[in-house]
This record gives C-alpha cells, sequence and structure tokens, in this order.
C-alpha cells in the first residue's frame, strides 16, 4: 500500500507536507509521529512524547483537540487541495458542546492565549483561547448554553499593531 500525501497551509499560511503512511505513521515536514484513533473518538500520538487528544468530525470538518489547542482540517471547495486552520483556542465551538464558564466580559481587553470561555463536550474541557491581543466586543452565549460548532460565540477587536 502506497503512502497519501497532502499539503496543508495554517492559518498563517504556511504550508507543510504531510506524509500519512500505512503504518500509522505521520510525517509533518521532518517530524515523523504514530497517531492512532481509537473507536470512541480519542487520539494517541507518540513521537519524541506520547500525547492523548479527541478528535470529531462534523460536516465534512475535523476537529482535533490536543495539548490545550485545538486544530481544523476541511476541504476546500472547489479544489482536490485540503487546508488546515490552527485555531489555537477558536473562538467558536468546535463541537456540540456546553458553556461551562464565561470568563471575560464586553469592553474587556485580553492577551493573546487567554481562556475566554470554557466548554464542556465528550468528558473533557475545551478552553476558548483569545488568537490575538484585542478588546472583547460581544458574547454570543452564558453560562449553561449548550453551543453549535462553527457558531460564533465570543468576538474580539485585535489591536492594532
Amino acid at each position: 500500500m502506497s503512502d497519501d500525501v497532502i499539503s496543508l497551509r495554517d492559518a498563517s499560511g504556511r504550508e507543510y507536507r504531510v506524509v500519512c503512511g500505512a503504518d500509522d505513521r505521520i510525517t509533518v515536514g521532518d517530524v515523523a509521529v504514530s497517531v492512532r484513533i481509537r473507536t470512541d473518538g480519542s487520539v494517541h500520538v507518540s513521537g519524541d512524547r506520547s500525547r492523548h487528544g479527541w478528535t470529531a468530525e462534523v460536516d465534512g470538518t475535523r476537529w482535533v483537540f490536543l495539548d490545550g489547542h485545538v486544530y481544523t482540517f476541511e476541504l476546500e471547495r472547489g479544489s482536490g487541495r485540503r487546508r488546515a486552520a490552527a485555531h489555537h483556542g477558536s473562538l467558536m465551538a468546535p463541537m456540540p458542546a456546553t458553556v461551562r464558564k464565561v470568563q471575560v466580559r464586553p469592553g474587556e481587553t485580553v492577551a493573546k492565549g487567554d481562556v475566554l470561555i470554557l466548554l464542556e463536550a465528550m468528558k473533557m474541557e475545551l478552553p476558548v483561547r483569545a488568537t490575538s491581543n484585542g478588546r472583547v466586543t460581544s458574547i454570543a452565549c452564558a453560562e449553561g448554553d449548550l453551543v453549535q460548532p462553527g457558531v460564533t460565540l465570543i468576538e474580539i477587536e485585535a489591536e492594532e499593531a
């Protein structure tokens, strides 16, 4: 069986060559890891260290939760190329989830990486982190709400450089 080769592009536009081997080995650039997706949706990644994450698929988009970060992989329409966007804490729900805690209010200034909202899904906590420095302009959810994937939960006006 031959290896599958795809190109992924992250949110900054950087491209990566990904080789998916038949033996659960994945190589991204020059980094090789072994990836096993289990039937419960969990993912075991082993390479320089072992990690455990989760994956879910909704409407052709694969969401991967690993080391506190959320990554999405989806097929670009009108093209055979795949792309990846690293949402180091998306401002949207990556899957159906319950809002456990809203930690900011409109008008607050936030720094890149700050936890803004804490979600719970599939028995795991999913922090929604600020993707840049800025000011919270609106919040479209409240504690206890069931939120759906791809729906904006919070908007931030980015700080001008």
